[in-house]
This record gives C-alpha cells, structure tokens and sequence, in this order.
C-alpha cells in the first residue's frame, strides 16, 4: 500500500507520496509472504513543457511493467517522442487535464490487454492533475482501476475553484489527526443510525453523521497559506503517516523515502524532494528522467 495526497492553495497544488511498495509472492505450502520495497516511483512529471503530473497508489505492476515505466512511456507519447503513437501528441496551446486522464485510462487499458489481463487483479488508483490551457489553478481526474474495469472514465475529484488537501491509498492517520475520524467510524456511525428503532435512509444517515462529525474537524489548508507551507504541510502528512503505519501491528506498508512535487500557475511543474537509483555525479550526460 501506500500514502498519496494532495495539498492545494491559490498559489499550486502538492503532490506528495511515499517510496513503499508491497508485493506478495504464495509458497507451495499456500502460505502467502509479501515484500516491502522502499524505492517505488508514484510521482510522475507526464510533459516536460507543461503543468501536468500524475501521482500512483495500489496495484504497482500492469502485467510484465511498473507503473512507473508505463508513466514514463504515456510521458514520450504526450509529447510526441513515441513515433508508434503519434497522434498522442498534445497541442502545447490547447489541452485539458480532463482529456490526458481518459488517454492514461486507454494506455493502462491497452496494457492490461497486452498482458492477457481480463480484470485488474487488484485495485490502481491513478490521479492526473494539471493546469488546463484555459484555466488558471490546477484541477484533478481520479482513475481507479479494478476488477473488470479496465478502462475507467475520469472522475474529477477536485476543481479548479476548489482547495483543500486529500489522501488516497491509506488516509486513516491523515484524517484521524485532522477530521478527528476515520472512514472507517464515518461507516460504523451511518450504520447504526439506519438500525431500528432509526429508520432514516441512507443519505439521510450520512447527512446526520457527517453534520455530528464536521465540528471535530481541524482545515489545516488555509486558500491563502503561501505554497512553500503547503508544501512543508504535504511533507508533514506523509512523514505522519509512515509514523503510523510503523508502529501499527503488521508491516511498515508506507515507508521510504518522502517524494514531493508542486505545480503552479507561473513556475509550472517543480520537483522539491526526489530519489534517484543512480548518481548524478557520475551521470553528467544523463536527462533527468
């Protein structure tokens, strides 16, 4: 598993995620065994001239690719360096976040159907986020692939008026420390008020129990808060959360190294913490990748 979120203000939105990432492997004697690896890339710059970047959680692999390599690969079409997949350039003057997340939804479709896969063994969630060419503040499409859909239709999950911050993957410590809850009571408490003598509907419930539960929570986004705390704040959930899941029964399934990345209106897409698996002392031809 894995912790990715966002954290969005007027001047940009953070993307920061963990490096974690688990993969099970069953014995003959049936056992199951998994591994954690600390190394695993979910933060990918998808156009080198644009404002465009993607953030990954769950299902690591598309059949015999990462999810990073994929990325990097959906990277060349965009900008038109894949000569099998022309027609994938984007206009530099004319895009939308919107259409580049339907085009990841095809990529990891084809792949999936290049791997023999009927369904998706396990969940991916693939967010796109950008500044679109006739916007000014950076929006969201959420990918989630799963099961038999293998191509999913792009969500918007956050809008270019909207600000705030957001964890996918593993929230519980996020949203503990700052809404007080988890989803997980969030349920518990819908539930309960739908059994008797309770005989409200479902949205009802949820109306009731998210009015109870909004005065414990604690906005740490302020619009206005200067982009470097957004991103000190993103850092901060991140590192929280691998806390957490540390000293928490089981295996540390958010761990490594913190990767950061910012996007704004006038500096673009910016990199703020990175690993690289080689050094750069020793590369000097090398382009960052």
């Amino acid at each position: 598993m894995t912790v990715a979120l966002y954290v969005k203000v007027f001047d940009g939105i953070v993307l920061a995620t963990d490096s974690a990432t688990t993969l099970s492997a069953t014995l003959p004697s049936g056992h199951i065994i998994s591994q954690v690896y600390n190394n695993a890339d979910k933060i990918f710059h998808l156009h080198r001239q644009l404002p465009l970047a993607a953030m990954t959680w769950g299902l690591g692999v598309v059949g015999p690719a990462s999810i990073s390599s994929l990325s990097k690969s959906f990277r060349l079409r965009l900008m038109g360096r894949d000569p099998k997949y022309k027609a994938d350039t984007l206009d530099l003057s004319n895009f939308s976040v919107e259409d580049v997340a339907d085009r990841a939804s095809k990529m990891f479709g084809q792949a999936a159907n290049d791997a023999g896969w009927q369904s998706f063994p396990a969940e991916l969630g693939y967010l796109v986020v950008g500044i679109s060419t006739k916007c000014d503040q950076a929006e969201a499409w959420l990918l989630e692939f799963s099961g038999n859909t293998v191509e999913p239709k792009p969500i918007q999950v956050l809008e270019d008026s909207e600000y705030g911050f957001r964890a996918y993957a593993q929230p519980d410590a996020v949203n503990r420390l700052f809404n007080g809850y988890d989803d997980q009571l969030r349920e518990r408490l819908i539930d309960a008020a739908m059994q008797p003598p309770n005989t409200a509907d479902r949205a009802q419930a949820e109306s009731q129990v998210d009015t109870a539960l909004g005065q414990y929570r604690l906005d740490p986004v302020q619009p206005g808060m200067p982009l470097p705390d957004a991103i000190d704040l993103a850092r901060f959930m991140v590192e929280t959360t691998e806390g957490y899941a540390r000293f928490r029964l089981g295996a540390d399934t958010v761990g490594g190294p913190v990767e950061v990345a910012s996007i704004s209106p006038h500096e673009g897409f910016k990199w703020i913490n990175r690993k690289h698996y080689f050094t750069r002392d020793l590369n000097p031809g090398e382009t960052t990748p």
